[in-house]
């Protein structure tokens, strides 16, 4: 900024003040000081007004101008860093205006300085064409800002440093010709004289004496406190007022939209152990794909606009978080969408948001979220990578962050990784898995399908612990990519004991993740679920239990299980029961589908159903005739016969039922709309767009004894 005298000071008026060290003080052109000045006082010298009247205005300008372009130019450089293409957020126009005003200053230049009189016209002109520039180049940096936020729902503060230095730029160049004019209208100095109104330095005016050597003597204007204080208010105006603009949008071009539970979630309910036979509550929800977890106080979706958990009671809103036009990105390699991980015990859920491709790093943000009130206990900033909850702390990518506080505990070496996303022990972390090949040249015929894996304390990963044969999914088929597909429910891992049955087929137990990993006080129960060839992860997943298929044989080379042989025992982590699932009326178990219904009057429509191993009736949801895309005789399943749930690589695409297990109610799931129908036409990009399905969202409560 430039200096001004101190406002506290008073001019050469003053008695007995040396004034030599006054602002006010008269001084030689020899001695003139070349600083720069705007705060002086008009004034009268020999009845002719000096300096001309708007003078010091546009002085002031001149430094507004120059100090809000450096100072918003070193704001847009260091906003850049966070960016790896910049350049193609900048529209093409802007280059090419810039390089016309930087032409155009030069241009300009030495005719201000060069020539003698300005005439109106050309000063005019000078004004017009950079205020056009300027004016033009801002708004399209104002534009593509804002065309970015529409498009990604990220503001690239980066583009409105750039608008505000086009500004500020403009005003600079704007204000230089209109002094340069004013001098040659208003005052016969040379260019650069002490008493030139456009010169840098301190503003002075002729005395009428002379200097020992015989030049013209000048002395500084003298500057009222009130007149110092409006030209230095002027001058930090508009550099203070661009950058409040600045930071007030960044503060308020928010696109996240938070709402909070105004009480926490009902955390004595549990999960049902039966299915009553009609829905209690039903909403709709719209989305091209819908992620459900169960949370510690009822069911919570992920969709495009973002994060919502509902009542399991009634269906309300519980709380919600909704970030404008951001993509959910995918929390590990065995996953291509966005999803949502939860700790074991339902009290936490993370997901991950997948940065612009022109931000330079992180490429991606770690949300958890306390599940019963939807409040941020941690957001991290990281690479993606893979995603583990427990109880107490959360392991993104390869660091470690307590949920109490939000605290680093940890951080891996870069050689290691911890391959799995999922919820993990109650206190202990997967370090590593890998394909159990010693199952391979086991004697039995069955098939055994397993991982080895490595787990460690949450607060010591040093303390690692080697695991073997922890049942995985069944690689079916000729695509054998699902080795390492294994799940783990409630802190619970399932096993092969090494031992086999009467028949000679391997058998199972289940154990938990705290034991293996030797964490002090934890649970060393087991429970026994006899013969099997894997786990069935999706039946798992779905319904909070440990799930194992039957025996399968080495010999058959199935595309996947039969749709009525995908589960043989149910482990329920919270009764802590073993179940054959010939016995199990709860979700384990079931077959979940669409099945037409006749009517009292010969005609018949369609209904969505949940019928448990048990075979007890279970749930039968009508689905009103016309509420869906297709007619109700295209919606029945193959043979009119529900399935039981397969891994997701195993699932028919075209499936339009699905239902979890959550504490008060089994949610069932129904895509209204037409499974084959994807594109909805082009986006900006030429991409295709996906459709949003209206998803109905059934909530099953009761049948829980």
């Amino acid at each position: 900024m430039p200096p001004t005298p101190d406002a506290a000071e008073n001019s050469t008026d003053q008695p007995d003040t040396d004034p030599g060290t006054q602002p006010g003080a008269a001084t030689s052109s020899d001695d003139a000081s070349t600083a720069p000045d705007t705060g002086e006082a008009e004034g009268k010298s020999e009845g002719e007004p000096f300096p001309p009247r708007g003078t010091l205005t546009l002085r002031a300008l001149r430094w507004s101008g120059l100090i809000g372009t450096v100072v918003l130019a070193a704001t847009a450089l260091v906003l850049r860093r966070e960016l790896k293409t910049a350049s193609g957020l900048i529209p093409s126009k802007v280059s090419v205006l810039t390089s016309c005003m930087i032409v155009g200053g030069v241009l300009v230049w030495p005719c201000l300085t060069l020539r003698g009189k300005k005439g109106p016209i050309l000063t005019t002109v000078m004004i017009t064409v950079m205020a056009a520039l300027g004016v033009t180049m801002s708004a399209s940096l104002i534009m593509a800002w804002w065309s970015t936020y529409q498009e990604t729902g990220f503001s690239v503060l980066f583009l409105l440093a750039l608008a505000g230095v086009a500004l500020s730029a403009t005003l600079f160049l704007n204000v230089v010709p209109l002094q340069h004019y004013l001098r040659m209208r208003t005052t016969a100095v040379g260019n650069s004289d002490p008493d030139d109104p456009s010169r840098w330095g301190h503003l002075q005016r002729k005395t009428g004496e002379k200097t020992d050597k015989g030049l013209p003597r000048y002395e500084r204007i003298r500057v009222p406190r009130r007149t110092r204080a409006y030209f230095t208010a002027l001058v930090i105006a508009p550099a203070l007022t661009l950058g409040s603009a600045l930071a007030g949008t960044w503060a308020l071009a928010n696109p996240v939209h938070h709402v909070m539970a105004t009480a926490p979630a009902d955390t004595s309910l549990t999960p049902p152990t039966s299915l009553a036979p009609n829905a209690s509550w039903s909403k709709e929800i719209s989305s091209t794909k819908l992620t459900t977890v169960a949370g510690a106080g009822g069911p919570i979706f992920l969709t495009d606009d973002g994060i919502m958990a509902l009542n399991s009671k009634d269906g309300s809103v519980l709380w919600s978080y909704s970030r404008k036009h951001m993509t959910y990105a995918p929390a590990g390699w065995n996953s291509n969408r966005g999803e949502l991980v939860t700790s074991p015990d339902g009290k936490y859920v993370a997901a991950r948001v997948q940065l612009p491709t022109f931000v330079a790093s992180p490429h991606a943000i770690t949300l958890v979220f306390d599940a019963l009130t939807g409040r941020i206990v941690v957001e991290h900033q990281g690479s993606g990578g893979y995603l583990q909850l427990t109880d107490s702390a959360v392991l993104d990518d390869d660091t470690a962050f307590s949920l109490t506080d939000g605290s680093q505990m940890w951080s891996l070496p870069e050689s290691a990784d911890a391959p799995y996303s999922g919820p993990a022990g109650h206190s202990s972390f997967l370090l590593r898995m890998s394909e159990d090949r010693s199952t391979e040249d086991a004697s039995s015929n069955s098939m055994m399908s397993a991982v080895n894996i490595t787990v460690c304390p949450q607060n010591d990963p040093s303390a690692k612990v080697e695991v073997q044969h922890i049942l995985s999914e069944p690689p079916f088929g000729s695509d054998r990519t699902d080795y390492l597909l294994s799940v783990f429910i409630n802190g619970w891992a399932a096993r092969y004991t090494g031992e086999v049955d009467s028949s000679g087929n391997p058998v199972a137990e289940t154990i938990s993740l705290d034991a293996l990993a030797k964490v002090d006080g934890a649970d060393t129960s087991t429970f026994p679920l006899g013969a099997t060839s894997g786990i069935n992860a999706e039946a798992s997943r779905i319904s909070g239990s440990i799930v194992t298929y039957p025996v399968i044989s080495r010999d058959a080379d199935l595309l996947y299980p039969a749709e009525n042989s995908r589960a043989a025992t149910v482990f329920d982590p919270v009764t802590r029961t073993v179940t054959p699932v010939s016995q199990d009326r709860s979700l384990a178990g079931a077959r979940t589908g669409i099945v037409e219904t006749p009517a009292e009057d010969g005609s018949s429509s369609a209904a969505l159903v949940i019928r448990p191993g048990d075979g007890s009736p279970g749930t039968t949801i009508p689905i009103t005739p016309g509420s869906t895309y297709q007619p109700s005789q295209k919606l029945t399943d193959t043979k009119n016969a529900p399935a039981q749930p397969l891994s997701p690589q195993g699932v028919n695409p075209e499936s339009r039922t699905k239902a979890v297990r959550t504490p008060g109610a089994v949610i069932a799931i129904l895509n209204a709309t037409d499974t084959l129908y994807t594109s909805c036409g082009v986006d900006s990009d030429h991409q295709d767009q996906t459709c949003r399905s209206t998803y109905r969202i059934f909530g099953i409560t009761g049948g829980q004894k």
